[in-house]
């Protein structure tokens, strides 16, 4: 009698994104994004320009429902109208994480790792990225 075959395991599902910031923020930094790994397919913008606090959540809303299993929404600083109306909208809708700080190695890092991670392991991921990319260096390097 042989041993019974390892069950397969279905690739993690792919974790969703909406970048909502001021002004045209998310789209400069899929443009950067794009520069480096080419196409990105996959991820919403949102940006809160021309928009009331009450348009602004009805939008982020209306792209975070459709989420069957939570997402992740990238916004530009804390306590921003992005950060608070996205608070709101997600509040109603599951595992919705916010993550503050987008930056461009942040992005980079969520579109190489949002097929293997979940929800709460990239979003933890994402701001040990943020920080660590932020450094300071004096001088000249030797």
């Amino acid at each position: 009698m042989s041993a019974p075959e390892p069950e397969a395991t279905a690739p993690a599902s792919r974790v969703p994104a909406l970048i909502v910031t001021h002004a045209d923020l998310g789209q400069a930094l899929v443009r950067a994004a794009e520069s480096v790994v080419g196409r990105i397919e996959g991820v919403t913008l949102l940006s809160n320009e021309g928009l009331s606090r009450v348009d602004l959540e009805d939008a982020i809303e209306s792209s975070v429902e459709s989420w069957p299993s939570g997402g992740l929404l990238l916004t530009d600083f804390w306590g921003g109208s992005c950060h608070t109306c996205g608070a709101s909208a997600a509040r109603r809708h599951g595992e919705v994480v916010i993550v503050t700080g987008v930056n461009l190695p942040l992005l980079l890092d969520y579109l190489h790792n949002r097929d293997r991670l979940t929800v709460g392991e990239l979003a933890e991921r994402l701001q040990q990225k943020g920080r660590d990319s932020i450094r300071v260096q004096r001088g000249v390097p030797a």
